[in-house]
């Protein structure tokens, strides 16, 4: 039952045109087929990007590494996983003996590291045809590969104690390998050149919260719906 008709009346008003901007959201008219949430997880994802390329320090670590020989012994998960270690590997220097799903590494990690990285790089710059001619599949499924032999590298050099290359593996595959397999096919962009639009998103998301908070909070006034403190009990 309705206590207070002009509360209520608001709340409903509120709540009639959050559903009416809702349905706009929702609506394709934002350029590609895409709606408001597929608009503003595309920017998000394009800002997220444009902060995430660690690719000139890794190379430069990666410098420092150069001389370094080191010598793995991975274990594929079928022949096909090894035959493209091999492959991988083979390109970037390194010397590669494969038995079975048994795939040893040998080469020099710096010159090995510098090879991931053009790759990684090709990749962050949507450029997967460079791998593609490469190494004769599809860019995310080598940089794919290249992720799962590091997994395998960073166990091996946890058990030859080799903590400081271990260290140098895990970076590489954090700053480097992962960002280039899933921001692949994303445009970079920069913080510093959306503000404005970064501004407008992050106000019409506090905005459009609270509005929906007062939509109920003005119905349920209405309808006689409040919390309040129960009545102290007096002390007999």
């Amino acid at each position: 039952m309705i206590t207070n008709k002009k509360t209520f009346a608001l709340g409903l008003f509120l709540m009639l045109s959050f559903i009416a901007i809702f349905a706009v959201m929702m609506s394709p008219i934002y350029g590609n087929g895409r709606n408001g949430l597929e608009f503003a997880d595309d920017m998000f994802n394009s800002l997220s990007k444009g902060s995430a390329n660690f690719m000139q320090s890794e190379q430069q670590k990666a410098d420092k590494l150069t001389g370094t020989a080191i010598e793995v012994n991975l274990a594929a998960s079928d022949g096909v996983e090894a035959e493209k270690w091999n492959n991988l590997y083979t390109a970037a220097g390194a010397t590669v003996n494969v038995s079975g799903t048994d795939v040893n590494i040998k080469g020099d990690m710096g010159q090995i590291f510098t090879a991931i990285l053009a790759d990684c790089k090709a990749m962050y710059d949507n450029n997967g045809d460079v791998l593609s001619g490469k190494y004769g599949m599809e860019g995310r499924e080598a940089t794919y590969a290249w992720y799962t032999s590091l997994k395998g590298m960073d166990k091996a050099f946890e058990k030859q104690k080799l903590f400081k290359e271990q260290s140098a593996v895990q970076s590489l595959v954090k700053k480097a390998v992962e960002p280039a397999y899933n921001y692949y096919g994303i445009e970079a962009k920069q913080v510093a050149d959306n503000k404005v639009m970064l501004f407008l998103l992050m106000s019409f998301y506090l905005v459009y919260t609270l509005w929906y908070g007062f939509a109920f909070y003005f119905m349920f006034d209405g309808l006689g719906i409040a919390t309040t403190k129960a009545a102290k009990k007096a002390e007999a």
